[in-house]
């Protein structure tokens, strides 16, 4: 083999490495510290509400900052759009008029009505459950005031056209928050970065639906953006 040839195979040998040190770099999640979220489609009922009710959740999600960001809800009723084991519906029902738990797992439906039981009565009557299918809101026309989608956007199939309905669910100057995970290296393992939606994106969907963005927020938590959009 020729010196000339040689140079060239080893030049293409170490690009290649190169390459594949960098595409190991930025698919490589890991992280010192524990996942904080590591559901996958595969997770049974009882996985994934170990991971919705995990204790530090409180910590990086930081619940009652996200609500307060919906001002006073005591007159609203509030939709809590794939309410998974209800982390975000019972934190809600003390500060609303009502709240609308969906999901589309019958089991937690069912858990949330057992959790019901658990709570004082004035409580209770507040929250109601409903079963939807993966392409509705599950909400009538103008039945809420506020829809809050935690963890659950990057997971809509056809987006601006669920959208679209769920600004017909809501009431005249309805409201929505979206809470999702950033598109950037945190220590998650589920969802992967590529199914992670930009802010950008979310906000342009909005619009696109006819919502109005009132505060886009990628601060205030360390993992995640919260948005909030008026009709």
């Amino acid at each position: 083999m020729s010196n000339k040839n040689f140079f060239i195979l080893l030049g293409i040998f170490i690009a290649l490495g190169i390459t594949s040190c960098t595409e190991s770099s930025q698919n490589d999640t890991s992280s010192d510290e524990s996942s904080i979220y590591s559901e996958s489609a595969s997770d049974s009922f009882e996985d994934k509400l170990s991971q919705y009710e995990r204790e530090d959740r409180v910590f990086w999600q930081k619940p009652d900052l996200v609500i307060d960001k919906l001002g006073d809800l005591s007159d609203k009723v509030v939709a809590d759009i794939g309410a998974g084991s209800g982390y975000f519906s019972t934190r809600l029902a003390p500060r609303s008029k009502s709240i609308i738990a969906i999901d589309i797992d019958q089991k937690f439906v069912d858990y949330i009505d057992s959790l019901k039981t658990t709570l004082p009565t004035s409580i209770q009557s507040k929250i109601q459950t409903r079963l939807t299918d993966p392409s509705k809101s599950g909400l009538k026309n103008e039945e809420a005031d506020v829809a809050i989608m935690v963890n659950t956007y990057m997971y809509i199939r056809n987006r601006v056209n669920y959208l679209e309905k769920l600004n017909e669910a809501l009431s005249s100057k309805g409201r929505v928050l979206i809470v999702d995970f950033k598109k950037k290296r945190i220590p998650v393992d589920q969802p992967g970065a590529k199914a992670r939606i930009p802010l950008y994106i979310v906000e342009n969907e909005l619009i696109k639906a006819g919502f109005k963005i009132i505060d886009s927020d990628d601060r205030s938590l360390a993992y995640q953006y919260i948005i909030l959009a008026e009709k």
